[in-house]
Formats: C-alpha cells, sequence, structure tokens
C-alpha cells in the first residue's frame, strides 16, 4: 500500500499544516496515496510554566509514532514530509524502526534548519541521522541534493529533485495585462526578523515596491513603497500588482546574506510558486539554487544586487518581457494541476 503521514485526527484536530504541505497531500491522493493518521499533538508553549508539559507531549509523539507504524507491512510506502509539523524527539528512532520492518520510506522535505542554521551541531546531526534512514529523499533541487550527499554522504540515486513546489488551485487564472514599468510585488513575511532587508528597499534606486503581507512597520521616509495588505493564499493570487515578484531574503539589499539569505542556496521558496502561479515573472538572487529554473525557463531576470533591478527592467525590451509573460503562463498551468511532484512520484 501507498501512505502519506497526516499529523492529526481524521477531523483535522492539531493539524495546522501550511498550503505547501496541503497541496501535497492534495495531489498525493490524487496517485492513488491513503492517509495514515498520526496522532501526536501540534502546540509551542510560550509560558515557562508549560514548557515542562510541552516537552513532556514531545516524548509522548515518539511513543505515538512507534505505536501507529506497527500497523505498516513490509514493502509498504510512507511518505513523510520533513520536518514533521509536530515537533517530537527521538524521530530517527522511528526512522529506524520503520527501515527494520522493511517500509520503503520517502523524506518529502520542506526545510532543512541544517542549512539554514549551520552552527547548530546538533541540529546538523538530528537531520543527518533521519534522512540516512530513508529509502529515498525528495529534495528541492540539485543544489540542495549536491549538499545532501556531501553532508550525508548518502547514494546519489536515493536523491530526487523537484524542481519547484505546486502550487495547486482550482481557480480560473487568466494572464494579466502587466507592464516591466510597474511596481516590483514583494509577498510573505514582511517582519523585521524575517526581512530585515525592507528597511533599505528606499535606498533602491529608481525602482518601486508593492508589498503584500503581515508584520510590516512603514517608515515616513520610504516614498517608493506601498502597502497593499495582507490576503490569504487562494486570494493573493487575484490581488497582486506589478511587473515582477521579487524573491530575495536577509539582511542586505546588496547580496541575500544572513541566515535566511545563505538559506536561498538550497532551498526552493514557495514564494516563488505563489509568483509564477499568479503569472508574474519573478527576480530572483543569482547565486540562489532557483536561479537555474529562471534562466532554463526563462520565467523572470538574475540579479546580483538590488540596485540592478532598475537597470535590468530599463534594458528589458517589450518583446522579452511578452515572452517572459507566456512562459509564466504555462508554468502557471503546471504548478496549478501539481505537475512537479506528480513528475517526481512517478519516477520514484
Amino acid at each position: 500500500m501507498k501512505y502519506f503521514v497526516c499529523e492529526g485526527t481524521p477531523e483535522g484536530e492539531y493539524n495546522a499544516s501550511t498550503k505547501a504541505r496541503r497541496d501535497v497531500e492534495y495531489i498525493l491522493k490524487k496517485m492513488d496515496f491513503k492517509e495514515f493518521y498520526i496522532q501526536t499533538k501540534y502546540g509551542v508553549q510560550q509560558n515557562k510554566l508549560l514548557k515542562f508539559k510541552q516537552f513532556i507531549d514531545y516524548r509522548k509523539n515518539c511513543k505515538i509514532w512507534v505505536k501507529t507504524i506497527e500497523n505498516l507491512k513490509k514493502d509498504d510506502i510512507l511518505l513523510i514530509q520533513y520536518p514533521l509539523l509536530n515537533s517530537m524527539l527521538g524521530f530517527e528512532k522511528v526512522m529506524k524502526k520503520l527501515k527494520e520492518k522493511e517500509v520503503k520510506t520517502v523524506l518529502l522535505i520542506h526545510d532543512l534548519d541544517s542549512l539554514r542554521f549551520t552552527k547548530m551541531p546538533r541540529v546538523i546531526k538530528e537531520d543527518r541521522d533521519v534522512i540516512n534512514k530513508a529509502s529515498y529523499i525528495i529534495a528541492h533541487n540539485k543544489k540542495m541534493k549536491e549538499k545532501l550527499i556531501e553532508m550525508c554522504g548518502i547514494d546519489e540515486e536515493k536523491i530526487l529533485e523537484l524542481g519547484i513546489f505546486d502550487y495547486i488551485s482550482e481557480k480560473e487564472i487568466t494572464l494579466k495585462e502587466r507592464k516591466k514599468e510597474t511596481p516590483i510585488v514583494i509577498a510573505g513575511n514582511l517582519s523585521k526578523e524575517k526581512a530585515e532587508y525592507l528597511k533599505y528597499l528606499k535606498d533602491v534606486k529608481n525602482v518601486t515596491f508593492n508589498l503584500y503581507g503581515k508584520g510590516y512597520q512603514k517608515d515616513e521616509a520610504e516614498k517608493n513603497i506601498n502597502y497593499m495588505g495582507a490576503f490569504l493564499p487562494e486570494e493573493l493570487i487575484e490581488n497582486l500588482e506589478g511587473s515582477f515578484g521579487l524573491v530575495w531574503d536577509g539582511t542586505s539589499i546588496d547580496t541575500c546574506a544572513g541566515t535566511y539569505g545563505e538559506y536561498l542556496r538550497y532551498n526552493n521558496p514557495h514564494k516563488i510558486s505563489l509568483y509564477l502561479t499568479a503569472m508574474l515573472p519573478v527576480i530572483v538572487w543569482s547565486k540562489s539554487a532557483m536561479a537555474e529554473f529562471v534562466k532554463e525557463n526563462n520565467v523572470g531576470i538574475l540579479i546580483d544586487s538590488m540596485q540592478d533591478i532598475g537597470e535590468k527592467i530599463k534594458n528589458l525590451t517589450d518583446e522579452e518581457y511578452t515572452t517572459i509573460l507566456e512562459n509564466t503562463r504555462k508554468i502557471s498551468e503546471n504548478l496549478r494541476k501539481g505537475e512537479y511532484l506528480k513528475k517526481v512520484i512517478k519516477n520514484l
């Protein structure tokens, strides 16, 4: 049998999954995978007095996993979205037991803290121990695959590349009339902790920005910024107004620096899937892992610094921009149908 893990109950209790995870579940159901419910508990306690209870819950989650996987049989396939939605202690022990039962495990990676927080040996060891026990791994892209081989010493035949995260939408989306001279879109978490570079946007010459999301605190000096509000993922697609969507992170506008900026060297930001689904071309850091995808599919432009944006757009002809728009339309259709994950699962 083919299964995918659902962390919670059939009624949705404890389930606080993101759109990316929900889309994976949607696609797998279409491919005849069955839900495999692990009724663990979710939650992060801020109250210090409740931290100990949370620690106990994490230990219980491990026991729940061990008990529930007893229902699996030899040669069953179990797809696990990693990291786990509901935190626990000792997940490598669960992976070991699955291996002993000869269950084929597929680890679909959403994030890897070992690549994001590179100076935390404990986190690196946890990821490495879990990944080494999986039968197969679905990595974001070629760069992440290469890093996993280097970090974990695993056989490259065990790793498949997703390419880009799908973005399921059953709504009919039409290609908007876009002009390359209109503002650049930035959507997502706009808090200072996540996107520190935003405070320097006022220094980017000859570029105006439309910002979408929560956490933004406007500075009166930022004359080149329009804050457009926050929307649900399903609503955001229809409300993105601009010429390109920017995929950038970190502490600087000169390069993608810092913990989150450097992480772009390896991951597929879900933001790029949002933009392309909305048929909005993208601007990405030239050293990011997604630069190769953007270049190969001709769906945007690459920059070294945000100061390059104005000149890059100025040098782009109307014909070239029209071609890029048409290419985003094709990619949008594939993303909305889940074609990228489908292809990987079929190859698997």
